[in-house]
């Protein structure tokens, strides 16, 4: 039985300091105790990084209806059509919502035709872009390319107004709370190396995803899965997990020192070419145009990679004005000029890699987990919008929408007394559950091992699969689950984020192995078409349900937490 310390007990415990994690928190009632624990700064998350925009339909010839089929045709048929009409028919109060807290999104040019444009309660019109797999301009930008900061900016603001609302940086939740088969709190270590706990009505996951478990990745380095190796370890449901985005255009800087770097989807919805080492425009040899869905456009680029025997394929503006370019995306045009590179006169260097995980935690459309107590929102939830591939700028708009639902839900539990006994505990999808005897999970792990782990997952769990590969690759994390070593104890933060990305390499890589077919972002080349019966098929991960989903400890630890 878990020792429950009060660190000052709350109403909601909310883990993460994204778009999804900040909105719910200001949608809850004021008078809700709210603690937000992040483990960086507050505002360092993927959104920061959200280059594209936020698509939502409003637009005067644009509708929810457009943009709920445009999602449910990327996502391959294994959306959720219930959640996607969720997301669609909420994505204009949620852009209201988001101008009333501050959001400056950029405005439309005087002579903005009626597709280009939007008019949003309580702002002048809005500029409207277009990105891939839209069949309208629907996509907001802020700063021409910088739409995740300004988003991050505004509510990262509102959030600090906010009195009832007690924030903890750089801290690191390594431990959910199990007490009467109910998640009731967190433990976490803090940022001068101690534990503490802290117990709370309900917890929220809004950690993000897993985009560093891959070798190459736009993903900042938090990103290490923490989420779902914390809802497995609770005895949550994980669903989807196969399906891993890689966005097809990720700078390839002539320093290979240089972190990752996006070149947004915007690039090419502005009407960039994408050449190959020889100079040809290539795409049409794969499908109609650049502007196909990411899975498409990343798997063109890799064959063309290989084919070339070269690290990259070229994004092209320079038949485009140069004016507009620049002044269209400055926050890309001066990190290409760090490297020497004039976006409206060079061409650019591009590769796919991991962006976007699709899978996650399973949720009901109020992001209820499959376990009492605990929630979950963002990238780290899984809701069903995004099928085996998301549609270009509907992750921003997926945090945004169902925070709000989630808030009203919440807030609706916390005046019950009765919300746990009517807890749903079965995933809201239908499906089959993976074998859990084969997933070896560490207390820690020694950080030297991640570059290991992103070897095996880019080789074997990467933009391409096939049963030999994955085989290999799941002995592989197995192999080094079983002989690996703990760490060095003076990093303990490092050693618990390694574990949790080994954790979810397996459990991604089991995925992976199950479903047998190509569908999305998941291509198999023994099984390189679709199976209809897979269509709307989830495979589930869960742990046995414990009565205390955390790591063995001394009791030494808990004192005077």
């Amino acid at each position: 039985m878990d020792a429950l310390i009060n660190d000052g007990p709350v109403d909601v415990v909310i883990i993460g300091g994204g778009i999804a994690g900040i909105s719910l928190a200001l949608r809850l009632p004021a008078t809700a105790r709210v603690t937000l624990i992040t483990k960086n700064a507050l505002g360092e998350s993927n959104t920061r990084y959200a280059q594209g925009g936020l698509a939502a339909a409003v637009g005067a010839h644009d509708s929810p209806a457009s943009h709920i089929t445009d999602t449910l045709d990327a996502g391959a048929g294994h959306g959720d059509e219930r959640a996607v009409r969720v997301l669609a028919e909420g994505g204009p109060a949620a852009v209201a919502w988001l101008v009333a807290a501050g959001t400056r999104f950029d405005p439309a040019a005087p002579q903005a035709g009626a597709d280009d444009r939007a008019q949003v309660a309580g702002s002048d019109p809005l500029a409207l872009g277009h990105e891939a797999a839209h069949s309208h301009h629907r996509v907001l930008h802020a700063q021409g390319d910088a739409t995740g900061a300004e988003i991050e900016r505004a509510l990262v603001a509102a959030l600090r107004q906010r009195p009832a609302t007690t924030i903890i940086e750089g801290a690191l939740v390594t431990d959910l709370i199990i007490h009467h088969a109910a998640c009731a709190g967190v433990r976490y270590l803090a940022a001068d190396g101690q534990t503490q706990t802290l117990t709370a009505r309900a917890v929220v996951l809004a950690n993000g995803g897993a985009g560093r478990l891959w070798q190459r990745t736009s993903n900042p380095p938090g990103a290490t899965a923490d989420g779902l190796a914390l809802a497995w370890r609770a005895g949550a449901v994980l669903t989807d997990l196969e399906f891993a985005q890689f966005h097809p255009t990720v700078l390839v800087p002539p320093d290979p020192t240089a972190p990752a770097f996006l070149i947004s989807e915007a690039v090419r919805g502005e009407g960039a070419y994408l050449r190959n080492a020889h100079g040809d425009r290539f795409m049409a040899s794969y499908a109609r145009a650049e502007l196909e869905p990411r899975d498409v456009v990343a798997r063109a680029i890799q064959q063309e990679m290989l084919r070339a025997e070269n690290d990259c394929v070229y994004l092209d503006l320079r038949h485009l004005d140069p004016d507009h370019v620049l002044r269209r995306f400055p926050t890309i045009a001066a990190t290409c000029a760090e490297q020497g590179i004039d976006i409206a006169r060079d061409l650019i260097p591009v590769a796919p890699a991991a962006h976007y995980f699709m899978g996650g935690v399973a949720v009901d459309l109020d992001a209820r987990t499959t376990v009492p107590g605990l929630w979950a929102v963002g990238e780290v939830a899984c809701t069903g919008v995004h099928g085996a591939n998301r549609l270009a700028s509907n992750s921003l708009l997926e945090g945004v929408v169902f925070a709000m639902r989630a808030a009203t839900a919440l807030a609706a539990d916390l005046a019950s007394a009765s919300s746990i006994a009517a807890w749903p505990t079965t995933p809201p999808f239908a499906g089959v559950l993976l074998p859990a005897a084969t997933i070896h999970d560490r207390p820690l792990l020694d950080p030297a091992q991640r570059p290991a782990i992103q070897a095996i997952m880019w080789e074997r769990t990467g933009l391409y699969r096939d049963h030999l590969g994955l085989t290999r690759g799941a002995e592989a994390l197995h192999a080094l689950a079983s002989s690996a070593t703990d760490g060095p104890p003076n990093d303990r933060r490092a050693a618990y984020e390694t574990a949790n990305m080994l954790l979810a390499a397996q459990l991604i890589t089991a995925a992976a192995l199950a479903r047998r077919e190509s569908r999305g972002a998941h291509a198999r080349r023994d099984f390189p078409a679709p199976e209809p019966f897979l269509a709307g098929h989830h495979f589930f991960a869960q742990r046995q349900a414990a009565a205390v989903a955390t790591r063995s400890q001394p009791a030494a630890d808990e004192k005077g937490a």
